[in-house]
């Protein structure tokens, strides 16, 4: 039975809206973001490839993060940001999309479906080999990122340009426990923070974890924390399905 709040481990900013409509429908919820972002320590490789953006075949982004991130320094460096020709631009689901948009270029993106199935780097790469893309491919990104987009590609024979956009700061273990004890549902977006809550909780004193996608699924299983509930999708409507099932299944038991 739920007891205590949904809490939010997102980070600021991401997924706005969802804490309003989970206190619209009367759910309690508190926000404690495990995850903060901070500019790179060296902006030198991003700079350098924004120099030359016409020798790059397509430039991928694998979250509204690291478009967000790119466009911000493209701006700041750019003598006059919009009348370069940009290559191909590919992004990860709709909230890439809409990130990407202020580029004022056309952005190829993967299907929902697609992501949800396979996370959002893997069906980005999938669409980008079906698409015939050749390379070079330019790949903004954070400082931890998973290798599943750079892996897929290089594996047929494409050359990918890795080049860090921003810094991913994680919360100590103190916060980690904290939000846990706290939590009924807990719900986790990323990877990093999924492994961090398993390393802080020990496993008798767990909350239920509704993950955000296949990629945190996948790795709160590797540590030892199966969620209980994946959302289908990476946006609020998919989050809030997986907050009232859970909520469902305790109304069941009673």
């Amino acid at each position: 039975m739920t007891t205590g709040p949904v809490v939010l481990t997102v980070s600021t900013g991401a997924f706005p809206g969802l804490a309003e409509e989970l206190r619209r429908l009367k759910i309690p919820v508190e926000e404690s973001p495990l995850l903060t972002f901070a500019p790179p320590l060296d902006w030198k490789p991003l700079d350098r490839a924004l120099g030359h953006l016409s020798g790059y075949d397509a430039v991928a982004f694998t979250s509204p993060r690291a478009a967000t991130a790119f466009i911000a320094r493209y701006r700041e460096v750019t003598a006059h940001p919009g009348e370069e020709e940009f290559p191909a631009l590919w992004g990860s689901g709709d909230g890439t999309a809409a990130a990407l948009s202020g580029l004022r270029a056309p952005v190829h993106r993967t299907a929902e479906v697609e992501t949800g199935r396979l996370g959002a780097a893997a069906a980005l790469a999938e669409a980008m080999l079906d698409a015939g893309v050749t390379g070079p491919v330019l790949f903004p990104c954070g400082e931890i990122r998973r290798e599943e987009l750079p892996g897929r590609l290089r594996g047929a024979g494409i050359e990918v340009d890795e080049v860090v956009c921003y810094r991913s700061v994680l919360a100590g273990e103190t916060a980690a426990r904290a939000a846990a004890a706290r939590a009924a549902i807990l719900v986790v977006a990323s990877p990093s923070v999924a492994e961090l809550l398993a390393g802080a909780s020990a496993p008798g004193a767990r909350p239920r974890m509704l993950a955000v996608g296949p990629t945190t699924a996948a790795a709160a299983r590797a540590a030892g924390w199966p969620p209980e509930a994946v959302a289908a999708r990476p946006d609020v409507e998919a989050l809030l399905a997986g907050v009232r099932s859970l909520l469902a299944g305790d109304s069941a038991t009673r």
